[in-house]
């Protein structure tokens, strides 16, 4: 590939480390429940997806004619899909929805660390499912939640962020609307041991934490730049989750 986009790509980073934004003071507790990333941390990712720039629409349809169920957030801030979740089942579209993904700005922690709110990029299988999760940092509750890598989660909203859905407004978490995380959530489960009772247990993880157990199922691990099944097997469900900009 040309080295120019991973030329402009240093030199973007490196004027943009040396602006940092000291409007927000949080902890790094409160940082990381929040799903940001640190600046080191995301350097190293978007090199990583320059070098691997499958991360588009087409890399999107690519998954969608491999696997039962796709789900594709476009974290773009402009055009007609920007801000978007698109869940796609067995090669058609059945759901479409706005959401809101991470601010993609640096913020930094009272430590002095410096943290991105982005939504990382790459092709994901869920790792853990919550009925009900609650931020013990922010004493906000997180329905339906689909963790896809580290704090990263698809999840309800609440009501005072409804209007913000189409904006980039959290902190690298993907914000849904309450029913449409709901169908999310149980579209996820059917594709592991399913999603009606006696399919899954329901565990009190701890205070506001109620985790989805005994629901996933062996699967292909899958290359989080390129989408290419690995060669070894991993517990999650039959589903990937592929997150662009474009």
């Amino acid at each position: 590939m040309s080295q120019k986009p991973l030329r402009s790509l240093i030199v973007g980073l490196v004027l943009f480390l040396g602006h940092p934004d000291h409007s927000h003071a949080l902890t790094d507790a409160e940082a990381l429940e929040d799903g940001m990333t640190p600046v080191e941390s995301h350097l190293m990712l978007q090199m990583a997806s320059t070098i691997n720039p499958d991360l588009t629409k087409n890399g999107v349809m690519r998954a969608v004619r491999s696997h039962r169920l796709v789900i594709a957030i476009n974290k773009s801030s402009q055009g007609r899909d920007a801000q978007t979740l698109t869940m796609f089942e067995n090669g058609s579209e059945i759901l479409k929805v706005k959401v809101s993904t991470g601010r993609e700005k640096e913020e930094l922690a009272a430590s002095g660390r410096r943290y991105i709110s982005t939504t990382p990029k790459g092709y994901f299988r869920p790792q853990k499912i919550y009925q009900d999760y609650l931020s013990y940092t922010w004493q906000a509750p997180m329905p339906n939640a689909v963790f896809i890598i580290g704090g990263i989660a698809l999840h309800a909203t609440t009501k005072s962020h409804f209007s913000e859905l189409g904006t980039r407004a959290s902190g690298g978490c993907i914000r849904l609307m309450p029913s449409d995380s709901l169908f999310i959530r149980e579209k996820i489960m059917e594709t592991g041991r399913g999603s009606r009772p006696g399919q899954f247990e329901i565990v009190n993880e701890s205070e506001g934490r109620n985790r989805i157990r005994k629901n996933a199922i062996r699967v292909d691990g899958i290359d989080r730049y390129s989408g290419d099944l690995l060669n070894e097997k991993i517990i999650s469900w039959d589903t990937v989750v592929v997150v662009y900009e474009e």
